[in-house]
């Protein structure tokens, strides 16, 4: 018998299935490698402070070291070169945010993240930055399509990952197991992403789908080891590569990419981008973002072998290591969930 089913390989069920292997429990995870997968379009950027008002990312003492130490130990783990420090240039758009960002720097918790104290000012040629900027440390870079490629790999060589689409109506939950197909387990774990919005155990999550789009162009004699944020950030992916992000659709009809989304990357890109650059990709994919913007960790109220780890957001690069360690302590210690990610909150 296996102890879990875990639906879903985006980064969500990647993880999760690395924590229980690491803790020696025999899992199956089921996935169709769907390339619309939000966790393999998404830059994979983790920003320690963020919006408009310089927010620290909530836990971020916590889950960004976290991260860190997870994601390293994985590139030795899996023999590959996924992850990397990326320092942040956020461009100032008047006097007053660079008032507010003088404050936050004297105020405890942001010293770790906002260490230069100095407005930088970039080439005017290549940036319109009339109000100067400012660098954020502690952030990095997870090549998400990368490492979930190689994990990929690695469930293949373990033989842990069943190559299809889930089909509900092979799934029998009994009080004691379930089973799906031929393969019994003692709990299955729905990482599903998006496509949790049709799932049947777990409709009353209060979902909130967003469809975010993304361009790659190529931009010569840029910016090759910072990221630039304004309107949109624009990240160095080596080579003159670069991608630009993101649109926040609540109201989208499909999962492709869009001239209307193709326009709004374009017209924030050129408020502040002056280089000449070419347009080499353009991608999209639905995030399963939450309206309290904290995971949906737990399991459903009747039946308590089915559960779920779902709704990271955009935020999913950063927290899923930890979270997903945090489940799987639930999951094999009994551990107690943190009121703020238990799906119990909603039930």
């Amino acid at each position: 018998m296996l102890d879990f089913i875990i639906v879903g390989q985006g980064i969500a069920g990647s993880l999760l299935s690395w924590f229980l292997h690491k803790a020696g429990k025999k899992n199956l995870v089921v996935d169709n490698h769907h390339l619309s997968n939000a966790s393999r379009v998404a830059s994979g950027v983790t920003n320690p402070v963020t919006g408009r008002r310089f927010v620290k990312t909530w836990m971020a003492e916590e889950i960004l070291p976290f991260a860190k130490e997870t994601y390293t130990e994985l590139e030795q783990v899996l023999n590959e070169t996924f992850f990397q420090p990326l320092p942040i240039l956020r461009l100032f758009d008047s006097i007053k945010s660079q008032n507010d960002w003088s404050t936050r720097t004297s105020q405890q918790g942001y010293t770790p993240f906002l260490q230069n104290q100095t407005v930088i000012n970039l080439p005017k040629e290549k940036v319109k930055n009339d109000f100067g900027a400012f660098e954020i440390t502690g952030g990095t870079r997870l090549d998400s399509e990368k490492f979930l490629a190689a994990y990929r790999n690695f469930l293949q060589a373990h033989q842990q990952i069943m190559e299809e689409q889930f089909c509900f109506e092979e799934l029998e939950i009994t009080a004691s197991h379930v089973q799906y197909k031929e393969h019994v387990a003692k709990k299955i774990i729905f990482c599903d992403g998006a496509q949790a919005i049709q799932n049947p155990y777990f409709k009353f999550l209060p979902f909130q789908l967003a469809k975010g789009e993304c361009l790659i162009l190529q931009i010569e004699d840029f910016s090759a080891d910072k990221m630039i944020s304004s309107e949109a950030f624009v990240m160095p992916m080596g080579n003159d590569l670069y991608y630009v992000g993101s649109t926040h659709d609540w109201h989208f009809h499909n999962d492709q990419p869009s001239e209307e989304g193709k326009q709004e990357l374009l017209a924030n890109l050129d408020a502040f981008i002056k280089t000449p650059y070419k347009i080499v990709n353009h991608r999209a994919a639905i995030r399963p973002t939450v309206q309290d913007r904290r995971p949906f960790i737990g399991f459903h109220p009747e039946h308590t072998a089915v559960g779920i780890f779902n709704g990271l957001g955009t935020k999913g690069i950063s927290l899923a290591p930890y979270f997903a360690n945090h489940f799987t302590q639930h999951l094999t210690q009994n551990t107690a969930l943190l009121p703020e990610v238990d799906i119990k909150r909603f039930s």
